[in-house]
């Protein structure tokens, strides 16, 4: 059986490849068509994969509303957050901010469902967010773009961390984890195209031919980046899943100097940052 650590590994960077594409995309798109465009590849992939695997009488188990509970917010209200965050400061400072979601899920994971924190996780977890907290350092030219706009990636952190306790709870009675996924997917696709329907701004959708191919990819990795956290959850304690699931900022780091060395700057701040992360996980995969 496929340990829960490589499906949280799998997680960090099936968002980091994500994020590159997205930010591909973007040069003729925007945030919101990348977002429709994502969830509705999620919901075609998830719920095949429901209809030919699990059995009909576990569709309508009651145990499957805390995940619509998740869909009225998550994926989408983080993705959108997530994808302005890309537009806005980039692909780097948008996964290295975003990647403080263990320091939320871990915390509500001891306090909500009274998971234990040992100590190598802990001190793994604050090496990783110390290498985040290099990242949120300004510099120079861009400390009024960040001070702006560094909300959104923190936030959907935020969020993303405490939705994931609750798919904990609700994964605990489900035999099926991707099961939730389809829900939670297909809840939220229904929420983002109803709010832009009564606000009228379904003319904000922009398709074209370029830009609808990095979504239609990036769809397919985030699918299969959310597939993993919902095995990962299933398998193992949401304090070892979420520190290694936020790996994506040094996925991204590599990625981002190979195919966005004109939209992208590495610095050495920004390679001791993905030290510090690599370091962390090290602690708290090998010495748990």
């Amino acid at each position: 059986m496929i340990p829960a650590e490589a499906f949280a590994l799998a997680t960090g960077f099936f968002s980091a490849v994500n994020l590159i594409l997205v930010k591909k995309g973007m040069a003729r798109s925007n945030a919101i068509t990348a977002i429709v465009v994502s969830l509705a590849i999620n919901v075609i992939i998830f719920w095949s994969f429901v209809w030919m695997v699990v059995p009909r009488e576990e569709i309508w188990r009651a145990e499957l509303l805390i995940f619509v509970m998740v869909g009225l917010i998550q994926p989408g209200g983080t993705r959108f957050l997530s994808y302005l965050s890309v537009e806005k400061v980039g692909v780097t400072i948008t996964a290295f901010l975003r990647a403080t979601t263990p320091l939320f899920s871990s915390l509500l994971a001891i306090l909500v469902l009274g998971e234990t924190l040992t100590v190598p996780v802990a001190v793994g977890t604050m090496f990783v967010v110390s290498g985040i907290i290099l990242v949120s350092l300004k510099d120079k030219g861009t400390v009024v773009l960040r001070n702006r706009y560094i909300f959104l990636p923190i936030f959907s952190a935020l969020v993303a961390g405490s939705t994931q306790v609750i798919r904990k709870m609700g994964l605990v009675h489900l035999p099926f984890p991707l099961l939730g996924a389809a829900v939670t997917t297909g809840t939220s696709l229904l929420v983002v195209t109803l709010s832009l329907i009564i606000s009228r701004k379904l003319s904000m959708l922009t398709f074209n031919h370029t830009s609808l191919w990095f979504y239609t990819l990036g769809g397919i990795t985030v699918t299969l980046g959310v597939a993993s956290v919902f095995m990962s959850l299933h398998l193992s304690d949401l304090v070892i899943v979420a520190p290694l699931a936020s790996l994506s900022p040094l996925y991204s780091l590599i990625l981002a100097a190979v195919f966005l060395r004109d939209l992208e700057v590495i610095t050495p701040r920004l390679v001791t940052a993905a030290c510090l992360i690599v370091l962390g996980v090290v602690l708290i995969t090998a010495l748990r």
